[in-house]
């Protein structure tokens, strides 16, 4: 993360990154050992952090694959590149597998026992507040139900939808982050849900209308101060201010857009509707647009975000979803520089 001190309005810049999957890459590292190991986890993010000259040390992990590895969701495993759940077994394969979930033993999963020690190093070596993280209602339901799977319970039955979900927010998700904000020593810190299966055309508004948010605000009441992170879609939409509406309630914090989005409905759709709702603002870059890019198409494009996000006069943040595994540390380091150069000069 950068913030730019120097900077004389009101508002902040701030930079950050998901670097694990280029992490692995760069380092060599084992990735079933490091993502069972917590100190060599860290100790390989404060190495790129200390690499790449960044302000901030990334401690993003496979956030999806936490819950469903505690339940037993079969994972499929891989030296080089973050895990992934098995969608061909899934956990709740009969309908009936849902009252399987009980009596959830995270200190006694592997999986879960590393995101607590990871916690507890955090807090030992940085000092600061590691933020929970957890995957979100939607996709952990996907996860151990199976996508395909789960649209067709939404169209044919709603009841056991209905069940399923509340299952998963009381004997998973509010156990999880409160055991995640206990070991942090701080039961009110904001938890960030993960939930990449929501983006449209994967669900429509009436699934997020209908299932998203009912299943979100129950949450909430639960646990309070969380929020769930969306990867977009708005540009599919009739009217993409829909989004944006429904974005706001499952993030009330900050409106995001992203490039694709982006390419579609312009920078200055989501800084309107940011300035509007007095909501800070977050542009991402996907990993493609860096891999297969010069660096001055990057730079440009990059220029026009923090030119548009700052001009909103709210917190902006310039995100990168995904650093690309193979990306060449050169070119890595180019981008990285040429950022803190425009905004150690921005006025």
């Amino acid at each position: 993360m950068i913030y730019n001190k120097n900077q004389k309005s009101t508002n902040n810049f701030l930079f950050d990154a998901q670097i694990t999957t280029h992490a692995i890459y760069l380092t060599k590292s084992n990735a079933i050992e490091i993502l069972n190991n917590a100190e060599l986890f860290f100790e390989m993010q404060q190495y790129i952090y200390s690499f790449y000259k960044l302000d901030k040390i990334c401690t993003i992990y496979d956030v999806y694959n936490i819950e469903s590895d505690v339940l037993g969701q079969k994972i499929k495993y891989f030296k080089n590149d973050l895990p992934s759940v098995d969608a061909e077994k899934p956990f709740i394969k009969e309908k009936s597998d849902i009252y399987k979930i009980k009596n959830i033993n995270f200190e006694g999963n592997s999986r879960a026992r590393f995101v607590l020690e990871l916690i507890d190093i955090y807090k030992e070596k940085v000092g600061k507040d590691f933020k929970p993280r957890f995957c979100a209602p939607f996709s952990l339901a996907a996860n151990i139900r199976g996508f395909s799977n789960l649209i067709i319970d939404i169209c044919d039955d709603k009841k056991f939808v209905k069940e399923l979900f509340r299952i998963i927010n009381y004997e998973i998700l509010a156990p999880w982050i409160s055991k995640q904000r206990e070991r942090i020593g701080n039961n009110n810190i904001i938890a960030s849900g993960a939930d990449a299966w929501v983006v449209i055309p994967n669900v429509n508004l009436a699934i997020l209308e209908d299932i998203i948010i009912p299943s979100y605000l129950e949450l909430k009441s639960m646990v309070g101060n969380i929020y769930l992170s969306l990867l977009g879609g708005a540009r599919f939409l009739k009217r993409p201010e829909e989004y944006l509406e429904i974005q706001k309630i499952l993030n009330p914090f900050i409106v995001k857009g992203t490039d694709y989005d982006i390419e579609m409905l312009g920078l200055e759709f989501y800084k309107d509707f940011a300035v509007k709702n007095n909501m800070d603002l977050l542009f991402g870059i996907e990993a493609n647009s860096i891999l297969d890019n010069n660096i001055e198409v990057i730079m440009k494009k990059i220029r026009n975000y923090i030119k548009v996000g700052m001009s909103a006069n709210k917190n902006f943040t310039l995100y990168f979803n995904d650093i690309p595994a193979n990306i060449s540390t050169d070119k890595l380091k180019n981008i990285f520089n040429e950022i803190r150069n425009i905004t150690n000069t921005s006025n």
